[in-house]
């Protein structure tokens, strides 16, 4: 299994790591990823990733950065999202993205002909996107994560440390079908398998489920990025650090068996910053609900 995860050492954007072989390979920061606008927060800071059939996309604050199959840098898609976007999904043609400063998820379309659209996730109303300058102190919730199902979209509210929760939207209509709630404090990630939801309790460092899973993580730390199989939960946990030290030292990629909690494996990312978020490129993921990116015999 190959894992991309998004770093924060403002020389990389991303990292994939084959969790069979432990190689690393780096995608680099372009002097075009740096956003020196950006105020109170890192001018380079890589969060959510998705993907089309033929191209990996990377939320980059105000961007969106396009990558092709051998991950080579193509081109930014046009419209200019928010600072501290976050999670991004693709669904039904869509690319989703995150956006905690505004409250919602933007949308845009990979078609030309349509119209980014600006989901409301606190009056659940949709219209039309217009870019304009959110800001930190409209942020009420801290959404964060998102997925998409074939029936359901679910977002997850960090809530800045108080008692989480995870909202669910009809996947057609986007009406609120429930909002979930002793999730846990600062949680990231959303997977959902076999009727089962799935999330980091970050606060607790543990992995929940509605259904009372309650994994403690083996190693403490700040637990952001979420894959799952039906075998395994691949988690990142990132060094506990000042906001202004994210770009420094490392984090940690683990593998844990689903049936059992074992800590199969784990490999430390020395001089990476925190991970941001991270996806299985190889492998169905139940946190993303996508074909793989790549097939199963291919590398990077």
């Amino acid at each position: 299994m190959k894992v991309l995860a998004t770093i924060s050492d403002m020389r990389n954007v991303a990292i994939v790591l084959d969790l069979k072989s432990a190689t690393q390979h780096f995608i680099a920061a372009r002097p075009e990823f740096m956003d020196l606008t950006v105020r109170d927060r890192a001018p380079c800071r890589p969060f959510g990733i998705t993907w089309t059939a033929d191209e990996l996309l990377i939320a980059n604050n105000r961007q969106i950065i396009v990558f092709d199959k051998q991950l080579n840098y193509v081109r930014m898609l046009t419209v200019s999202l928010q600072v501290n976007t976050h999670q991004l999904s693709y669904h039904d043609g869509v690319v989703w993205a995150v956006s905690p400063w505004t409250n919602s998820l933007i949308g845009i379309p990979t078609r030309s002909d349509l119209t980014s659209v600006n989901f409301d996730l606190l009056t659940h109303n949709l219209r039309a996107y217009f870019p304009s300058e959110g800001s930190e102190a409209a942020d009420q919730r801290h959404f964060n994560s998102l997925l998409w199902t074939d029936t359901q979209l679910f977002v997850a509210a960090h809530a800045f440390g108080k008692e989480s929760l995870i909202y669910s939207f009809d996947a057609i209509s986007l009406c609120l079908q429930n909002v979930l709630g002793d999730v846990g404090t600062s949680i990231h990630g959303v997977g959902f398998a076999n009727g089962e939801l799935f999330w980091i309790d970050t606060g607790g460092e543990e992995i929940r489920s509605n259904r009372g899973l309650r994994q403690r993580l083996s190693r403490s730390g700040y637990g952001r990025g979420l894959a799952m199989t039906t075998d395994y939960f691949i988690v990142a946990i990132s060094d506990h650090l000042s906001r202004q030290e994210r770009c420094t030292r490392g984090s940690w990629i683990q593998l844990i068996d689903r049936r059992t909690g074992t800590l199969l494996e784990e490999w430390r990312l020395e001089n990476t910053g925190s991970v941001n978020d991270l996806r299985l490129l190889d492998d169905y993921d139940y946190a993303h609900w996508l074909l793989p990116f790549w097939p199963s015999r291919q590398g990077a």
